[in-house]
């Protein structure tokens, strides 16, 4: 049985989009030995969920997504007595059965009830949790992230059995961390409340 080379390039193309290719090469064209031109080419080229995760082109990204989300006028459905503490454009790390991920973007909302991520076109939740189930929010510090594009990690309780840490990415990244121990902290305040009331 002769092996099958059907896959090569389809195994190729994802390799490139996953892992990313860097091609350098320096070209001099001479004539009779002088040198007359010169090209230096530097190239990264991959999925831009890998150029971002590495630290390339995350801003640029954000504004693109941010653009052509913001020219949809839906709007989330909030809940009753459900208000609107901060709004802002985001992503959340969504990672499939496969176990690849990729960064995909909406507006984030904090409520007085719920941290939720909204896309608008086509109408749909991307992430939810209440607020009550996140235990700790913190600054991913990676070396990769660059400037103020850095994702925040909430850790959320899952089960009684352990937590999950869920990755999301905003421009304004530390507003949307001192609201959420804000209102995360507010939150336990309200049930130790009822629990001594009770």
């Amino acid at each position: 049985m002769q092996p099958s080379r059907n896959g090569a390039l389809v195994d190729l193309v994802d390799r490139i989009l996953v892992k990313g290719v860097i091609i350098h090469a320096d070209v001099i064209i001479s004539v009779s030995g002088v040198p007359l031109i010169g090209v230096n080419l530097k190239a990264a080229i991959a999925g831009l969920t890998t150029m971002v995760d590495y630290g390339m082109m995350g801003t640029w990204d954000e504004q693109i997504r941010k653009s052509v989300l913001a020219e949809s006028k839906e709007e989330a459905l909030l809940d009753e007595n459900e208000e609107i503490v901060l709004k802002t454009f985001g992503s959340h790390y969504c990672r499939d059965k496969f176990g690849s991920g990729v960064w995909r973007s909406g507006f984030l909302y904090v409520t007085n009830k719920r941290l939720f991520l909204f896309r608008k076109n086509p109408s749909e939740i991307l992430f939810e949790t209440a607020l009550d189930r996140i235990k700790g929010v913190s600054i991913d510090m990676n070396e990769n992230s660059e400037g103020e594009n850095k994702p925040l990690r909430v850790l959320i309780k899952k089960t009684h059995l352990g937590n999950e840490v869920v990755l999301l990415r905003t421009i304004d990244v530390d507003a949307l961390k001192s609201k959420l121990e804000e209102k995360t902290r507010e939150t336990k305040e309200t049930e130790k409340c009822l629990v001594s009331a009770s």
